[in-house]
């Protein structure tokens, strides 16, 4: 069962909610992906919590959270947001990991508080330039109106076409109800808009602590094929399962996760 969260006023409106797992080690900060929450760590966490102190969030607006106004409904934001969460707790030397749009969150978080961050993970995120590399003002008006018009279809569609082929059919509805239950339509959207606004081109290269991406090839296939240079020195490690490994295949991530957080703790310097 889903532990409650501890819900703090963000930076820039809204509520972010956090709980933290395990009694001693590093410092681990699970960051959901879009219309997530934590919920989506709920069978990793607590297995990174036997060697590790976990931090879990909900953005703002996310998972039953308090909405932000406009100016808190942006990747840069709800970086703010989870950095004013390490402050509070004084959370040093963390790794991130960030599923998705965690991804973009999270390097906003490793730009924000450099002094608090040791390595940055990025999970099935960053690596693809349509959705991560600035998308055009109209392509994301498109990619808006279109969602907004059957916005459960779609959302279903979505699940069903990133999850992993041997994904079973009740997991891939629960993963839909949950991403529709996450947040309101309109206010998702928008900040979906922003998630496309966002350019890891800029912002990648800003990281100063060690980094990496594990990412699933069978996601991978509807990326843009043209790669971002930013990615060019970056270690990127594959993984088998779908989009949402710590729901599909937790066992096998948290496995995956360890190796690369014991890859960050090995490198000094980022690339």
């Amino acid at each position: 069962m889903t532990k409650e969260l501890t819900l703090i006023d963000a930076p820039s409106g809204g509520q972010i909610g956090y709980r933290t797992e395990g009694a001693a080690g590093q410092w681990i900060v699970l960051v959901h992906g879009w219309c997530g929450s934590a919920e989506h760590w709920d069978l990793v966490a607590p297995e990174l919590a036997r060697d590790h102190r976990v931090l879990v969030v909900s953005h703002p607006g996310f998972g039953g959270t308090e909405e932000p106004p406009a100016a808190g409904q942006t990747v840069f934001a709800m970086g703010l947001a989870v950095a004013h969460v390490l402050s509070r707790l004084d959370i040093k030397d963390a790794i991130l990991i960030g599923h998705s749009m965690g991804g973009p969150i999270s390097t906003e978080i490793a730009i924000a508080v450099p002094e608090r961050i040791a390595g940055v993970i990025g999970l099935d995120t960053l690596s693809d330039r349509g959705y991560y590399g600035r998308v055009p003002d109209g392509e994301i008006r498109r990619r808006h109106d279109e969602f907004a018009k059957d916005y459960t279809g779609i959302m279903r569609q979505m699940v069903n076409d990133i999850v992993h082929p041997t994904t079973g059919e009740e997991l891939r509805v629960l993963l839909t109800q949950g991403m529709l239950a996450a947040a309101r339509p309109d206010f998702a959207l928008d900040v979906k808009d922003d998630l496309f606004l966002w350019n890891a081109e800029d912002r990648w290269p800003m990281v100063s602590s060690p980094k990496m991406l594990l990412n699933s090839p069978w996601v991978a296939r509807l990326a843009d094929p043209e790669p971002m240079p930013c990615f060019a020195a970056t270690r990127i490690e594959n993984y088998e399962s779908g989009h949402f490994p710590m729901i599909e295949a937790p066992v096998m991530i948290v496995e995956k996760l360890k190796t690369c957080i014991a890859w960050l703790a090995s490198n000094k310097t980022a690339d």
